[in-house]
């Protein structure tokens, strides 16, 4: 036990240099609307505990190796006294088994454990039978300051109405953004695994810790442009929420529309750039294809632009294949088309607010000549003068952390969110318009 706590409080220490610190992010939960509101179709309501189906983590098959405090490769584990697999390394592998007289959809969640630092939303994926390969994002929140909680289990959604039947097998697989470098070694931030569940298609299902939240009955505002959307949101550490516990605007957006869900495929440290499996060009491919996509929201990173990476040029070609993704503009313009091919859906980008970086003010005009090539949205807090006015005052630095890059909490709920509002609903009412 000393050992895990020991390797965990190294996570935390690694975690604050590359995102800063910040306290534990919200749950999200649809709102509902009295007036102009159509109410969707109800899914079942049941005991879950009579209708779900656990596979124990005692039970999983378990590959592969994780990165212990002092740096070295040890096995992915069960930890019996835990209830826990421990040591989940970006190539492990947890394989759970469908038990006996399972025949039907099933929508599958599991047992994640708290984290002391969260770096992001999706550190593993579910690949069944080999095959089709999900990936969900998890609110996995911060422990205490003392971290006595750490092995305490939240329940979170990773796959909805999956076909399965007795015998097939479940593979959590590690995913890559969750190991990193600290002083010239490498650690991770893998939270631990527990147990999976398996539940009627459509159940309703306490999510989180603490015994969960029931998803609240869905309801779409027909006066609201924005009610009842599906945004996808694609970034790093300013997506995630780095400097606020994992809350971000996509977060209050969620809150303050009814039946609007925002999806976050975000963990930071990432890059535009195609340089690893953790690029946002790779992450893009992890999003269900077969997902109805409202909108695709992306962040101009500015990783990027303190990692000094290639510019690239704007090609004269609209053909994925002719883009040079290792290029910070080839990466813009792949994942457009990306969104075009899969998703037939539209793409916003968004810059940060103003801050002395000059690298970054030319990604941000770079990616105004993109926008006149392809006609995406772009919502530009960069050159907002509104925002840019205050600046480097005491007003700034109650919305934004003293790097510049990283709103506070009430940076996006007061700041931020207001400006992508008002953007998002002109937006979809331009779409509706020209339909």
């Amino acid at each position: 036990m000393k050992n895990v706590v020991k390797m965990l409080l190294c996570m935390a220490v690694t975690a604050s240099l590359l995102t800063g610190c910040g306290n534990k992010p919200a749950v999200s939960n649809d709102e509902t609307s009295a007036k102009n509101s159509v109410t969707e179709e109800d899914s079942p309501v049941a005991d879950t505990e009579e209708t779900e189906i656990v596979l124990a983590a005692a039970d999983a098959v378990l590959t592969g190796q994780g990165i212990n405090a002092e740096s070295q490769v040890v096995d992915t584990v069960y930890v019996e006294d835990l209830h826990a697999i421990t040591n989940v390394g970006t190539e492990s592998t947890i394989t759970y088994t469908v038990p006996e007289e399972v025949e039907g959809s099933y929508d599958i969640y599991l047992d994640f454990g708290k984290s002391p630092y969260a770096v992001g939303t999706t550190p593993v994926s579910v690949i069944v039978n080999d095959g089709k390969e999900y990936v969900s994002p998890a609110a996995i929140i911060n422990s205490e300051s003392d971290y006595s909680d750490l092995f305490s289990m939240g329940k979170f959604l990773m796959a909805e109405n999956v076909d399965l039947t007795a015998g097939d097998t479940l593979m959590v697989h590690g995913k890559a953004g969750f190991e990193m470098e600290f002083n010239g070694n490498m650690v991770s931030s893998m939270s631990a695994i527990g147990d999976m569940y398996l539940y009627p298609a459509g159940t309703d299902v306490p999510v989180g810790y603490d015994g969960g939240v029931m998803p609240q009955k869905k309801t779409v505002d027909t006066a609201d442009p924005l009610s009842g959307k599906t945004l996808v949101w694609l970034g790093s550490s300013v997506t995630f929420g780095a400097q606020s516990g994992g809350y971000s605007m996509a977060d209050a957006i969620a809150e303050n529309h009814a039946a609007t869900k925002c999806l976050k495929y975000a963990i930071s440290g990432t890059t535009l750039v195609n340089e690893s499996p953790a690029s946002y060009v790779e992450r893009m491919k992890d999003i269900d294809s077969d997902m109805n996509i409202d909108l695709l929201v992306v962040q101009l990173s500015t990783n990027d632009a303190s990692q000094g990476k290639p510019m690239g040029s704007l090609s004269e070609s609209k053909d994925p294949e002719d883009f040079d993704d290792t290029t910070i503009i080839g990466a813009i313009e792949y994942i457009i088309a990306y969104a075009r091919d899969t998703w037939n859906c539209p793409v916003v980008f968004y810059t940060g607010s103003y801050y002395e970086n000059q690298e970054y003010e030319t990604m941000v005009q770079a990616l105004l000549d993109v926008q006149e090539k392809w006609d995406i949205g772009v919502i530009d807090l960069w050159n907002d003068e509104e925002m840019t006015a205050i600046y480097g005052t005491d007003e700034y630095y109650t919305y934004m952390a003293k790097d510049g890059i990283h709103p506070l909490r009430e940076g996006y709920a007061s700041w931020w969110t207001p400006k992508f509002e008002d953007y998002l609903k002109d937006f979809f009412a331009q779409q509706e318009q020209n339909e």
